[in-house]
């Protein structure tokens, strides 16, 4: 079963299966309009908040855990886009927000 992932503020909407990484999704849909610079769990640029369908990531590995506390960030509340996964969870929408358009 597909899970729907909204980006914001660009609004982009799509259906995925679980697996799917979600820098590969916004490789292949720039209009999600989310930043990267490292793609490797170093810089922070892809950095999103999780409104909604957390559940329905994978859960943040220790490189992904580090960045993240540098930033003060928490991570049921922020993830990094290059390292977070679709999968099977409660949630069937996951929607994220990218942290700079604060």
């Amino acid at each position: 079963m597909g899970v729907r992932v909204r980006f914001e503020p660009s609004g982009f909407e799509i259906d995925v299966e679980p697996g799917e990484a979600i820098v590969d999704i916004t490789d292949e849909h720039p209009v999600a309009d989310v930043p990267y610079s490292c793609r490797s769990a170093n810089c922070g640029t892809c950095r999103c908040y999780v409104v909604e369908g957390g559940n329905a990531l994978s859960l943040p590995e220790l490189e992904e855990l580090e960045v993240l506390e540098m930033f003060g960030d928490a991570p049921s509340e922020v993830r990094l886009c290059c390292q977070a996964k679709v999968v099977d969870g409660e949630a069937n929408s996951i929607v994220l927000r990218v942290v700079d358009a604060d």
